[in-house]
């Protein structure tokens, strides 16, 4: 049997971010292979909606995760270039902001709250009267009482990210293996890396790879894959990441509006070719459920109807169904994974697209110098109870 190749890392998982941490690396010098028991970009990076911005409702309420959310952001204008120029496709990514809308008292407060938090942290918004609405998008209705213009927001369209960023990792050589599990893992101390053994999801057959480090992106089923390995300092703790039900819907027809639209229960997003976007439900309770629901379709029309009628004339393309990674802080798992050479990033919840950027540079600065930067440290494993890898054992 002939030397079996040791990869530099292999990642586990090709949704967005198992995709940009392969890019990456790869751009780095890496040698990466990326696994999927799928087709990667199928799951719940295929339904987001793409809207990306640091301003939240409730205010205060992705705290934890603004600065990560932030440095993403400025990093979205480079990535994008990258990706496009080695994807070789558009990524519909698009710079005109969003329209937070006002319905009540009580919205207007949120949204005047909203402003100055805005204005404390030095980041630009703002406030729009209601008889300006109209002129900013004019099928918004007369009766809302404000608004709050964020023209630093962006939107990209996952689906064609996801399409470059796999023609993307091709380029830079990252060996894909798609319709393979991996379904366990186990340190080789004289070797010097982890075998990840693999099984076929057609033929059933196992197969392994070899890498020196293991990268586990696989959103919701991370822990699944992490209580399968077996490292020289123990068993890996539990991170709890599990599912939250999303759906969306995707409408089609002619253009309504420019800027994306958010009020406190839905948000609207047109791209370019007509498709236009209503999100999204959050159903935690809903477990591992992909099932589309009338209920959330009827709910997302009605919401959506009450900013701009004319949407019910519209035609309805797709009703979409993704289950989100969430831990339970809802910010995201990034770093090391307790066990030498083992990586984790997961638990983006909704914010996977906005946070890939982000999410790739930095997880690759710790690959590069074996420690997770400054900017990583509260997202690491340890507030969820894990320990932090025994180097005196590794070593």
């Amino acid at each position: 049997m002939s030397e079996q190749r040791i990869w530099d890392v292999a990642i586990i998982g090709g949704g967005v971010i198992g995709l940009t941490c392969a890019f990456e690396l790869a751009r780095r010098g890496r040698k990466v292979t990326l696994i999927e028991r799928a087709q990667p970009g199928r799951q719940a990076s295929r339904v987001a909606a793409g809207l990306l911005g640091t301003a939240t409702l409730p205010v205060g309420e992705d705290d934890a995760i603004f600065p990560l959310k932030l440095d993403s952001l400025r990093r979205y204008p480079q990535f994008v270039a990258k990706v496009e120029s080695i994807g070789r496709r558009s990524s519909g990514y698009r710079t005109d902001g969003t329209l937070w809308v006002a319905r009540s008292a009580d919205e207007d407060a949120q949204l005047e709250a909203l402003h100055e938090e805005r204005l404390r942290r030095g980041r630009r918004s703002q406030r729009v009267e209601a008889g300006e609405i109209f002129n900013i998008e004019p099928e918004l209705p007369g009766s809302l009482l404000s608004g709050l213009l964020v023209d630093e927001d962006v939107q990209i369209d996952p689906r064609r990210l996801l399409a470059a960023l796999e023609r993307g990792i091709r380029y830079v050589r990252v060996g894909l293996q798609s319709d393979r599990a991996a379904v366990g893992g186990w340190y080789d101390e004289a070797a010097g890396a982890w075998n990840v053994r693999l099984a076929d999801e057609d033929s059933g057959e196992d197969d392994s790879v070899q890498a020196r480090d293991v990268l586990i992106t696989a959103g919701p089923w991370c822990d699944e894959i992490v209580a399968s390995a077996h490292g020289e300092t123990g068993p890996l703790a539990s991170t709890g990441v599990g599912p939250v039900k999303g759906q969306l819907l995707r409408l089609r027809g002619p253009r309504i509006i420019d800027r994306v639209i958010r009020t406190t229960n839905v948000s609207l997003a047109q791209r370019r070719d007509g498709e236009l976007i209503v999100a999204s439900t959050k159903e935690p309770e809903a477990g591992w459920d992909l099932t589309a629901t009338d209920e959330a379709r009827e709910a997302l029309l009605d919401r959506a109807a009450e900013l701009i009628p004319r949407i019910r004339e519209l035609e309805l393309e797709e009703h979409s169904v993704g289950l989100r990674p969430a831990v339970a802080d809802h910010a995201p798992v990034i770093g090391p994974a307790g066990q030498p050479g083992l990586w984790i990033a997961t638990g983006h919840f909704q914010h996977g697209i906005l946070l890939a950027p982000a999410t790739a540079h930095w997880l690759a600065e710790a690959m590069d110098s074996g420690e997770a930067p400054q900017m990583l440290e509260p997202y690491g494993l340890e507030r969820l109870g894990q320990p932090r890898v025994n180097t005196e054992a590794a070593s």
